[in-house]
């Protein structure tokens, strides 16, 4: 089996605290991690301290995990900052679908600003560059997070056993990239495939104002005759809800019906954002659980590594390994600690 610490939840929990283990003893013989005492010279075994005690060194296990680990692994995951920040781009889109005219301002200022706005928020709303933004996303995030799962679990145990890794250890870890892309892949696909039906309703929308770009680029006349006759106009045959001119800017039935017709894509446009306005919600759901079984995985790994680093190491060194474990807060007891701990371990745990 490959060690890789964000893979391990389907190790049974014997497994994980070496049963199959096997080592070496002072006297050259064989024995299993889990044996009491070595068939040959009949030398006890120190690890079993450490089985009487599993659930407390799982518990400090979780601990360090919650609060070293997690919040690392939680910065290196860039996919929710990605949505985040889309989910605030089609706020701003719900807020402002089109630009609002000030008083006295000139009408052609005024549509140049509108020219403006639509490529921007055209742009900025896109749902196919926020889905290419995904698989970066995820690309850059499973290669950071996998090396932070690496370092922080040998740096731990490092600080807790005081004894190096076996090579066994470390083997595999080149595929851990590859393996959690494909657990935030899994866990974003159905945003992805929101942002596919994202995407039908924003083509339409610009379909539809590329006929449209050209009227509102035309000259107009505001004042006079030509400027009264366009307000009344647009009073008595407004465009719709969204496109809200100030004065009327087609010159016949065609026209008006483009921009009518951009007024009603623009507003499907709307619907469909809030229809989508749950799926980043449904994402960090998702996330979660994803998260959740990452924990139990690093305790797995974690406990998988504290046995290899005793079957791997010295028979002369076992016994003080096994002291410092049982020296740290919340493993053995206060009172235990206080007599027969060894000093300073916790603290270079920590560190």
């Amino acid at each position: 089996m490959t060690a890789s610490p964000l893979h391990q939840t389907a190790l049974d929990s014997d497994e994980a605290w070496g049963a199959k283990l096997e080592m070496d003893c002072a006297c050259g013989g064989k024995l299993l991690l889990w044996d009491k005492k070595c068939k040959g010279c009949k030398a006890k075994n120190p690890f079993l301290r450490l089985l009487k005690k599993r659930k407390q060194v799982e518990q400090f296990f979780d601990q360090r995990i919650q609060v070293g680990l997690m919040p690392e692994l939680d910065k290196a995951q860039l996919l929710l900052g990605s949505a985040r920040k889309y989910d605030l781009v089609l706020l701003a889109v719900l807020k402002r679908p089109f630009p609002e005219h000030q008083k006295k301002e000139d009408i052609n200022l005024f549509m140049r600003r509108v020219v403006n706005f639509f490529p921007s928020m055209f742009k900025s709303s896109s749902p196919k560059q926020t889905a290419q933004a995904v698989g970066d996303s995820i690309k850059r995030s499973s290669v950071t997070m996998a090396r932070i799962a690496w370092k922080e679990c040998e740096g731990l145990l490092d600080g807790l056993t005081g004894l190096g890794a076996p090579l066994l250890f470390g083997q595999g870890s080149g595929v851990q990239p590859e393996r959690v892309a494909g657990d935030l892949l899994l866990a974003a696909k159905p945003y992805i495939e929101a942002l596919k039906t994202l995407q039908l309703a924003h083509t339409r929308m610009q379909t539809a104002y590329a006929p449209a770009k050209e009227i509102f680029e035309r000259p107009l006349k505001s004042k006079g005759t030509k400027g009264l006759w366009n307000k009344a106009r647009m009073k008595f045959k407004p465009v719709g809800e969204r496109l809200r001119l100030p004065t009327a800017i087609w010159e016949n039935q065609a026209e008006h019906e483009e921009l009518k017709r951009l007024d009603a894509q623009l507003g499907k446009f709307l619907e469909q954002i809030r229809w989508f306005s749950d799926q980043r919600a449904k994402l960090e759901e998702r996330n979660d659980r994803q998260m959740n079984t990452y924990r139990l995985s690093l305790r797995k790994h974690l406990v998988l590594g504290l046995a290899r680093r005793y079957a791997a190491a010295d028979p002369a060194a076992r016994p003080m390994m096994v002291k410092r474990v049982l020296s740290q807060k919340g493993v053995g007891s206060w009172l235990w600690r206080v007599f027969f701990g060894v000093r300073g371990a916790s603290s270079a745990c920590e560190e």
